[in-house]
């Protein structure tokens, strides 16, 4: 099977004890893939060490889709206050580590950060070459929304196997992170409802979304 085209860069999520995200993508690449380390996973501790992964996954020619997993508000991401990496250094990176225009979505496994603000700040901003933008725009219980994500990854997985098999009438990376948001949002209502799941893009120099 081929590589999954997922990247998962994850910091610490307690001073004492850790959770992580990595074995629930491990579980989606051994579905889909048949292979349970056919993704790339990343840890990062501040900016530095977060500029340094995404300009390796930036040139990996694999990773379509970025997994930014750690804490967030309206402002800033990152492990905690003393490493706190606000949302203009985050798109500075991500834009000289895209040049290439090979990752195509950002998808912020973080509190209060997928909102319609932060989207455009990301996506109208054309030196970052993503094509979508999906998170939460509210404060999000560990569990729920590793649940939600991975149902998400498990249904953009899907398509993407499915597409690479297809000779004629393949699918945008747009169009696929589109219809497994879809998808999600039709098993899990509550993804929107409670935490504000939405997703984003920006066409015809306008920003749209699933929900308004």
């Amino acid at each position: 099977m081929s590589a999954c085209p997922f990247s998962v860069v994850e910091s610490r999520w307690w001073s004492k004890g850790n959770h992580s995200v990595r074995a629930l993508f491990e579980a989606v690449a051994a579905i889909h893939y048949n292979n349970p380390t056919c993704f790339y996973y990343d840890m990062f501790a501040d900016r530095s060490s977060l500029s340094t992964v995404l300009k390796m996954r930036g040139q990996d020619a694999q990773t379509q889709v970025l997994y930014l997993a750690t804490h967030g508000d309206a402002k800033n991401i990152g492990p905690n206050a003393t490493n706190a990496i606000s949302r203009t250094e985050v798109r500075n990176i991500l834009s000289f580590a895209n040049k290439a225009s090979q990752i195509k979505g950002l998808y912020l496994g973080t509190c209060l950060t997928g909102n319609a603000a932060v989207a455009k700040f990301f996506l109208e901003n054309t030196s970052t070459k993503l094509e979508w933008l999906a998170g939460y725009r509210d404060s999000v219980d560990w569990i729920d929304g590793s649940a939600i994500d991975m149902i998400f990854f498990s249904k953009l997985a899907e398509l993407y196997v499915a597409n690479k098999s297809k000779k004629k009438g393949k699918l945008s990376p747009r169009k696929m992170a589109h219809e497994a948001a879809s998808a999600l949002v039709k098993l899990v209502p509550g993804a929107h409802s409670t935490y504000g799941f939405n997703i984003y893009f920006h066409e015809n120099k306008k920003l749209t979304s699933m929900f308004s």
